[in-house]
């Protein structure tokens, strides 16, 4: 290491230069990123509706709705007119409406009430619009143009293209918010004006790499293009504090500044190294999966806490080294508090937080369990045109979604029997498919492809089945499981297909529940191996997991009692990041005590490690803290602004159980602690502590609070 450390400070002016050049390359390439806005295309392509979407391209040709249109106040000949106009606009598919299902010739109130109400009620019409992929905003801001601002449009295209609108704006203002707010945390915790800028330079560098290197990928879903740099920037800050607080140390007692930051690095890799790896086999987790997004955004955050070490370790050693002068300079005073004080009062309140937590361990665990789940994109910001335009809908029509199946061509007996089953439940309002709608007494050979084709492939028989349900939650789910259930009696499990945005949206769900399984377990396991490795014991791995693992169920119940429900995505990234990033400040307190408990007795040992590590542990969640908030307030996305609303939120509770709920757990198991744990080297009382001076009057706090251990002037 130490010959390393000589090559990096002799070498920092290349490595400047060559890390320069290299990001502009990546920049480069990271405008070229292609940015997925679609969570379907997440799914495995395993699961049913992957693979349905698939067959019915192959198929029929076609893809399924993904917009809704509904133009105000027009009779029957001015809606086929304005179908016309919407079939021949830009990135549009195809556009279905009521002339599709029924004779128009025919009087409505002369057909079916059922049906027509479907597509045209009170003068309102509401078509079925299919954008082509990848053309989604190009699609809506045309409907948009043509139809006006009082017609609505919705779908999941709608939503796409929101989120392409809104993808750079909001990134901007979320780096925008959250720069000058975490310089105000730096700046409160560093001792110059300069120190801030060069860790978020540094860090800053690392992430635009990132970001360019996710061409090799050739594109990032919109979640990770969202959170990814700023939970980088978050969890790796604490490295550039690491190497900068210690060059400061090492400049005190080294004759030159490149040998205080050989001796900086050398004392620094081993604590910057350990808190990366817990970090890095927390989100190492996501990558396990099943749903890609897991894999796109861990990928993503692996690279980028490599890139915050590597930036830290070789670059920022030369940007300490070139500025060292203007830092000197323009010094401030600490602005915030040592925190001395604070050992004394948090060892007393131990029991009473012991006991606290005790009592809402089970709410917390129940709570968290029994939330209600989003899965999707969620509901649209209030008063956006999106949320506007979906009022007016659900005032005219009630909710609806589309549900294509695929079964086995051929059966027309099965079929029959099947869409006449479908067409009493309470959830489906129509079935368009060969047997309802020219029926089983004639035979497909009979008619013309023309007619066939939108019913029948080589294959495959398709049914689609218009229901009443929104495109997810408990009763869209209950129908899905439904559907399969009906099918499944007349044909094999394995052959049937069913997708649309309910089916989509059903099979995200069982994916991810999944997922969350696999992904903690593993999250757990690497974490446990990494602690028991750094701190060479079986317990402590054992009780920080718990703590943060409690701490991880408080944040998680609290949209349970408030009433709100949760996106799943953020409850996934956010218990991994919980358990990856937040387990830093109890690692920090850990390591301290375990020192301290060399020199002396349990409580004593508890109140100076609590005097000592509370500042640095506070900085670290401000930060974190600070980025969710940041992220979550200057989000419309209900994703993106739910996770990080959890993350500020879990960041806070993190720090606070760190500091309370951990010097209780680690005095409580202090014996246990001791024979569990390879060569611990515990005071035993036999001897008078070692302290440092660092108390009141000169006099060492922890010293004072230990009975029988005469206070010396040489002590002293």
């Amino acid at each position: 290491m130490n010959f390393l450390a000589k090559k990096i400070v002799a070498g920092r002016k290349p490595i400047v230069v060559m890390t320069f050049v290299f990001l502009v390359i990546m920049v480069i390439c990271a405008f070229q990123v292609k940015i997925n806005y679609n969570m379907a295309d997440y799914l495995p392509e395993e699961a049913n509706s992957t693979k349905a979407i698939d067959l019915m391209s192959d198929n029929f040709g076609e893809s399924m709705a993904n917009c809704s249109v509904m133009i105000p106040d027009v009779d029957i000949s001015e809606a086929l007119k304005m179908k016309a106009e919407l079939a021949e606009l830009p990135g549009i598919d195809k556009v279905e409406w009521l002339d599709d299902v029924a004779d128009i010739t025919i009087p409505v109130a002369a057909q079916d009430k059922k049906t027509t109400e479907m597509y045209y009620k009170d003068g309102n019409a509401l078509f079925s619009v299919t954008i082509a992929e990848g053309h989604e905003r190009e699609g809506v801001n045309a409907i948009y143009d043509l139809v006006g601002e009082d017609a609505a449009v919705t779908g999941n295209a709608v939503a796409q293209a929101n989120s392409q609108n809104l993808a750079v704006g909001q990134a901007i203002k979320s780096i925008m918010l959250i720069g000058p707010l975490i310089i105000l945390v730096l700046l409160l915790s560093t001792t110059s004006w300069v120190e801030p800028f060069l860790y978020l330079t540094t860090i800053g560098i690392a992430v635009g790499i990132n970001w360019g290197m996710q061409i090799f990928a050739g594109e990032m879903s919109y979640v990770t293009m969202a959170v990814s740099p700023i939970l980088q920037m978050a969890v790796s800050l604490d490295y550039a504090v690491f190497l900068c607080s210690s060059f400061e140390e090492h400049k005190k007692r080294e004759s030159s500044k490149e040998l205080a930051m050989v001796a900086a690095i050398k004392e620094s890799f081993g604590a910057i190294a350990a808190s990366a790896a817990t970090t890095l086999f927390g989100f190492v987790a996501l990558i396990f999966m099943d749903f890609k997004i897991g894999g796109d955004m861990g990928v993503s955050l692996v690279r980028g806490v490599v890139l915050s070490f590597l930036a830290v370790m070789l670059l920022m050693p030369a940007f300490l080294l070139m500025t060292d002068p203007l830092v000197q300079k323009l010094k401030h005073k600490r602005i915030l508090p040592d925190f001395r004080g604070c050992g004394k009062v948090l060892t007393k309140i131990r029991v009473p937080v012991l006991i606290l937590i005790l009592v809402l361990l089970i709410p917390a665990y129940l709570g968290q369990a029994a939330n209600s789940f989003i899965y999707g994109s969620g509901d649209p910001a209030a008063g956006s045109r999106i949320a506007v335009d979906q009022e007016k809908m659900e005032e005219v029509f009630e909710d609806h979604t589309i549900v294509a199946m695929m079964v086995p061509v051929g059966n027309s007996t099965a079929e029959t029997l099947l869409v006449d089953t479908l067409s009493k439940k309470d959830y489906v309002n129509d079935i368009v498919s060969y047997a309802n709608m020219v029926g089983n007494k004639i035979p497909s050979a009979y008619l013309g492809k023309d007619i066939t084709s939108k019913f029948y492939s080589d294959k495959y028989a398709r049914i689609i089945i218009y229901t009443n349900t929104a495109e997810e939650g408990e009763r869209a789910f209950a129908s899905i499981e439904d559907i399969r259930a009906e099918a499944e009696k007349y044909y094999p499990a394995s052959e049937i297909y069913m997708c649309g945005q309910s089916a989509n949206m059903y099979d995200m769900k069982t994916t991810i529940e999944a997922d969350s399984k696999r992904v903690d377990m593993i999250t757990v396991i690497a974490i446990f191996i990494v602690l028991m490795i750094e701190f060479k014991s079986l317990s402590l791995p054992l009780l920080l997991i718990v703590v943060i693992k409690i701490a991880t169920w408080i944040n998680m119940c609290l949209p349970y009692f408030t009433g709100e429900p949760l996106a799943y995505i953020g409850y996934l990234v956010v218990s991994t990041v919980m358990m990856g990033a937040t387990i830093d400040y109890a690692i920090l307190l850990t390591e301290h005590y375990m020192k301290a408990r060399k020199s002396l007795p349990p409580i004593a040992a508890m109140k100076d490690t609590l005097g000592t590590v509370v500042k640095s542990a506070l900085v670290s969640a401000m930060i974190l803290a600070v980025a969710g908030f940041s992220l979550g307030m200057s989000s419309s996305e209900q994703i993106v602004k739910a996770l990080g609303l959890l993350l500020g939120k879990g960041a806070v509770i993190a720090f606070v159980l760190a500091i309370t709920l951990l010097p209780a757990v680690l005095l409580l198991f202090d014996k246990i602690i001791k024979y569990t744990t390879w060569k611990p080297e515990f005071y035993d009382g036999k001897d008078e502590p070692v302290i440092k001076a660092e108390g009141k009057k000169g006099i060492p706090q922890a010293l004072t609070e230990v009975k029988n251990v005469k206070v010396t002037e040489e002590v002293i």
